[in-house]
């Protein structure tokens, strides 16, 4: 399993008792509530989630070192921690006023909508402003870092679903390249007549199936309704008839043999050597697999990456998706203005975003990777977030964004319900009631 995805799916941060020490204020330097300003001699401190995945970590530092070259007063002091173990002391330290000064974390309301809600985030807007940063950012990016109308975080890196499919493959039985929901399903019967299985999935491991489902959702319900429902403060529920509609469609695909047999107990791992061996003609994923493919099949494969084909047509294009970590700054940091400025070029200068995307780090602006020099898989990757950014817009990850709770209910109830052991009014019922518990518990 790629290592973001992974990491993405053991998230189930729980709502933090914080309120005691929620009155921890702006940035503070002597006392008086103001930040060193920039240009001043300071100390900088970082804490990345890189200790997850260290080949970012010498991309980070390569532009962290540019910037420091421009600011030699500037002392950068960055530590590098897993999600895992970022999730456990995060909170204290914040709530102590001895975190560090920017922390790079989820922009989702369970992670860092719980801190910044708690008063333990700095919140950004003003230089937002200043760096313009909310022209640079797609609506739906910045919405994903935005608490109570106020902008906490800019969100690094995106993630979204797509359509896998290999070229060769199809041409070798007749199956038409998949640029609409129709071709979809005329290349996946052709393929399954020729005894090829037309979309590699695996559900050993529960979670795959919210991203099967999440392509249909998305492909089929305005991004807006979707947010609606994967969200504390909204309203929208998953058994309103256009989600379960979609919920439906997924499920034909399975009842039509669409899919890899037996998949509940295929893992998501066997899955993707499928697809990558040959065995299977589509697969339906996030991003996040790319780096695997590239690594195994190499830069010139007959894989192809291409939006998910909408099935509503009167919707613009939309993905399932997300962000993969952002970058805030503490409540409490002495340095806030530093840091922002730090921010801004970390994430936003033209050298910055080439570097990530050659790495393999997808943007969250509208970089369209002018003078990178990447793999055409990842351009493809690139492209398809772009689409899903200029159109409706990047969604939300199907049941594992707003709650645990949500999550739990949905790995309880999922498998059985691709299998056909469980009907739609069933399991979208129990998605609701943990999402109301959900809902009811939040301030």
């Amino acid at each position: 399993m790629p290592t973001d995805t992974a990491r993405r799916l053991r998230r189930t941060v729980p709502f933090l008792a914080l309120a005691a020490t929620a009155c921890v204020g702006g940035a503070q330097s002597d006392g008086d509530g103001e930040s060193l300003a920039l240009g001043e001699e300071a100390t900088l401190t970082i804490v990345s989630q890189f200790g997850d995945t260290p080949a970012l970590q010498p991309v980070l530092e390569t532009i962290s070192d540019a910037w420091e070259r421009e600011h030699p007063e500037v002392t950068v002091d960055i530590q590098y921690l897993s999600y895992d173990d970022l999730q456990k002391t995060l909170p204290t330290t914040l709530a102590s006023g001895s975190a560090p000064d920017v922390f790079d974390y989820d922009a989702s309301e369970s992670t860092l909508g719980v801190l910044a809600t708690n008063g333990l985030v700095h919140p950004l807007t003003e230089y937002a402003e200043q760096y313009g940063w909310l022209d640079a950012l797609p609506e739906s990016v910045v919405g994903r870092a935005t608490f109570d109308d106020i902008f906490y975080a800019v969100p690094r890196s995106s993630e979204a679903i797509g359509l896998f499919y290999n070229e060769a493959l199809f041409a070798r039985h007749g199956a038409p390249p998949p640029v609409d929901y129709e071709s979809f399903l005329v290349a996946a019967e052709a393929l399954r007549q020729a005894g090829v299985v037309p979309i590699a999935f695996g559900n050993k491991d529960q979670w795959p199936s919210s991203h099967l489902v999440a392509a249909a959702v998305h492909a089929s319900v305005p991004v807006d309704e979707v947010v609606a429902v994967e969200s504390l403060g909204g309203d929208g529920v998953y058994s309103a008839p256009r989600l379960q509609g979609a919920f439906e469609v997924a499920r034909d695909w399975v009842a039509r043999g669409f899919v890899t047999p037996d998949f509940n107990g295929v893992s998501f791992d066997d899955s993707v050597k499928a697809f990558m061996n040959g065995t299977a003609g589509m697969l339906v994923e996030g991003t996040g697999v790319t780096p695997d493919i590239v690594a195994t099949l190499g830069d010139d494969s007959d894989v192809r990456f291409v939006p998910f084909p909408m099935i509503d047509t009167s919707l613009r294009q939309q993905a399932a998706g997300g962000a993969g970590g952002s970058w805030a700054i503490s409540a409490s940091s002495p340095v806030a203005d530093i840091a922002a400025d730090w921010i801004d070029f970390v994430h936003f200068s033209d050298e910055a975003e080439r570097l990530w995307l050659e790495a393999g780090v997808l943007p969250t602006t509208g970089y369209d990777g002018a003078g990178a020099d990447v793999p055409a898989l990842l351009r493809q990757n690139l492209e398809v977030v772009g689409a899903a950014n200029d159109g409706g817009g990047i969604g939300r990850w199907t049941a594992f964004s707003s709650s645990p709770l949500v999550t739990d209910a949905w790995n309880g109830g999922g498998q059985a319900y691709l299998a056909g052991d469980l009907d739609v009014a069933a399991f979208t019922a129990s998605l609701d009631d943990a999402l109301a518990e959900s809902r009811s518990s939040t301030p």
